[in-house]
């Protein structure tokens, strides 16, 4: 819509649309059918597209929601009753669809439950199974072995510890993730060792062969060999002194050139580090039955945070083997933390708030008790646009939407349109994080005229949620079409043409028809299958790993899961850590989410116009 036509209009608006993020019309063909022009919505290669994906994502929830534990084998679950082989069947052949189709999607591997592999001693006894299996299991050696040529940044792994784009003097660590599940292949009987040996005495690649070394040095180890920590004798002043001591060391330390974000960050990730440490203790003593006088540990901060961290690890071990101990020591500590989430420690909110939530999943705090501690247990796997009901600041952005579209210049600047996304819509978020934003600047526009725009924006979005951090798609024309311009001036506020993350898995608020626009002239060209090259890449796969970069890994992978959910499962061996294998990558919970998201959203239909 052009500035023109909006300024006629400008004293009749109605409140600003909400719009649903389009990654969602993907999974649906009436909500495809409002979203996109008929050239799309009428297409049957793309309704092909659509069905087949809701197919894969209806049969994995049909398997998953019967397990009773993240880290059961499926063939444990058969045997049990708790599964049928025709589910299993039935969503092992929409795996062989999707693996099938091609390299776009065969980074589904890296993150698909290791108790869905197929082992030697597993037997089905139904003919669909048995077929279904076998090809699954050719198709899945197929992707791994396509995926030993793919180096990725090894901190998306882990921790997410990138340095920016200007700080950095070379490439970031990089590995290859697909090598390091070697040992869960051998484990299962779908490779042997002399397999591994033979790639990396065949290879050119250093790099591979560094990984796939790694993961051996984990295939020599024999499983489950972490040993039970001894309980120490701590006292609350032993905590509090400890954790003075080194937070102070911290805040004094040198952190080089980095910019004041990233060094906030990296003293945020080492305090977060010595509180578990001193958690460590205090489960140990509670589990020993020697911690004495918890009240102590209420009397500051620092130990207030390692007193929960350490009460909930103690009834999270607990209740693996021992549900009613673990009932028990709740009811212990049940008084303890709600004090401490009744008083005015705002920092301690979060860490009660993790606590409350994943002993949730242990049956140990009920529903009814989140929800008498105003606790929301968010839709980490539904749909994207269930968690706005939860951004309490929806109406302020929509407030400050319709201030745009009223503002003569900024409306002849940007769309009237805004983008909501980050953790918050993806609902890993806390209450108290920030608000992802972007906007669209319309073509035509000087980029002399940028720190104009930053300033206007800065005003019209003021809210300390968002800080004046607001991503600019900058467009052009092209025919008919629109395209995000990919600009040398590239900073973190500079969205470009590959964040589909955005594109695709942001909720629209604004003027109904200018989103529609955008649709039609932005969005729908990324479905068209294409040549194009972005960075000397494919862009259709750097579009699809920006969706998985952006969904699976940052910040679901590093610190969002664990907010929720308790450890399943993982990877325990003398040398794990050569495989980074304290990440939660390893995690049997945090794989099962990660496939289903996998599923439903990192997905572009592609076909011919």
């Amino acid at each position: 819509m052009s500035p023109e036509l909006l300024s006629e209009r400008r004293e009749i608006m109605p409140e600003p649309h909400l719009d649903q993020p389009a990654a969602e019309s993907f999974l649906d063909r009436d909500l495809a059918r409002k979203f996109w022009p008929e050239n799309i919505a009428g297409n049957e290669k793309f309704l092909e597209q659509i069905d087949q994906r809701r197919e894969l994502c209806d049969s994995l929830d049909a398997v998953i929601n019967s397990l009773p534990r993240p880290d059961v084998h499926l063939s444990e679950a058969i045997k049990n009753g708790r599964l049928s082989e025709e589910q299993a069947a039935r969503m092992y052949s929409a795996l062989n669809k999707m693996l099938e189709q091609g390299r776009d999607y065969q980074r589904i591997i890296l993150y698909l439950p290791f108790e869905f592999l197929p082992n030697e001693s597993w037997q089905p006894a139904e003919e669909n199974l048995r077929q279904a299996l076998g090809d699954f299991k050719n198709n899945y050696l197929a992707a791994w072995h396509n995926l030993l040529d793919i180096q990725d940044v090894r901190a998306n792994f882990v921790d997410g510890d990138v340095l920016e784009v200007s700080r950095r003097s070379g490439d970031l660590p990089r590995v290859v993730k697909a090598a390091h599940l070697a040992p869960k292949l051998v484990a299962s009987g779908m490779l042997k060792v002399e397999d591994i040996d033979n790639i990396i005495t065949e290879t050119d690649d250093q790099l591979l062969r560094e990984s796939l070394g790694e993961a051996l040095a984990v295939i020599a180890d024999s499983e489950n060999l972490a040993e039970k920590k001894a309980a120490e004798a701590i006292t609350p002043a032993d905590i509090q002194n400890e954790l003075s001591e080194k937070f102070k060391n911290i805040d004094q330390e040198d952190f080089g050139d980095s910019s004041e974000k990233r060094k906030k960050w990296l003293q945020e990730m080492k305090k977060q580090e010595a509180i578990d440490l001193a958690g460590e203790k205090i489960s140990a003593a509670i589990l020993d039955d020697s911690l004495s006088a918890p009240e102590g540990y209420l009397s500051s901060g620092e130990s207030r945070q390692a007193f929960v961290e350490g009460a909930r690890l103690a009834i999270e071990a607990a209740a693996e083997t021992e549900p009613e101990k673990a009932s028990s020591l709740y009811s212990k500590y049940e008084q303890n933390l709600l004090e401490l989430w009744r008083g005015d420690d705002r920092e301690i909110k979060n860490p009660l708030a993790k606590t409350f939530r994943r002993l949730n999943n242990f049956g140990i705090v009920s529903d009814a008790q989140l929800a008498d501690l105003n606790i929301i247990q968010p839709k980490l796997s539904g749909r994207l646009s269930e968690n706005l009901a939860a951004v309490k600041e929806m109406p302020e952005i929509r407030a400050m939407v319709a201030k745009s579209e009223k503002d003569p210049e900024l409306s002849r600047l940007i769309y009237p349109v805004a983008m909501v996304y980050g953790s918050r819509l993806k609902g890993y978020g806390e209450a108290d994080a920030d608000i992802d934003l972007a906007v669209f600047v319309r073509p035509g526009i000087a980029l002399a005229e940028r720190e104009k725009l930053q300033e206007l924006l800065k005003n019209n979005f003021a809210h300390d949620k968002i800080g004046g951090q607001i991503a600019e798609f900058w467009l052009e024309e092209k025919g008919n079409e629109l395209s995000v311009r990919d600009l040398p001036e590239r900073d973190t506020k500079m969205g470009e043409s590959f964040w589909t993350h955005v594109l695709f898995g942001a909720a629209g608020v604004g003027d109904e028809q200018a989103m529609s626009e955008l649709r039609e002239k932005l969005l729908a060209p990324y479905l068209r299958e294409t040549d194009k090259k972005i960075m000397n890449r494919e862009a259709r796969g750097l579009y699809l790993e920006e969706m998985e970069r952006d969904i699976l890994q940052y910040r679901l992978l590093h610190k969002g899961y664990e907010r929720f959910f308790p450890p399943a499962g993982g990877l325990h061996s003398a040398h794990a850590d050569k495989v980074d294998g304290e990440s939660m990558f390893w995690d049997s919970g945090y794989r099962q989410l990660a496939t289903k998201l996998f599923a439903s959203r990192v997905f572009l239909p592609k076909f011919q116009t």
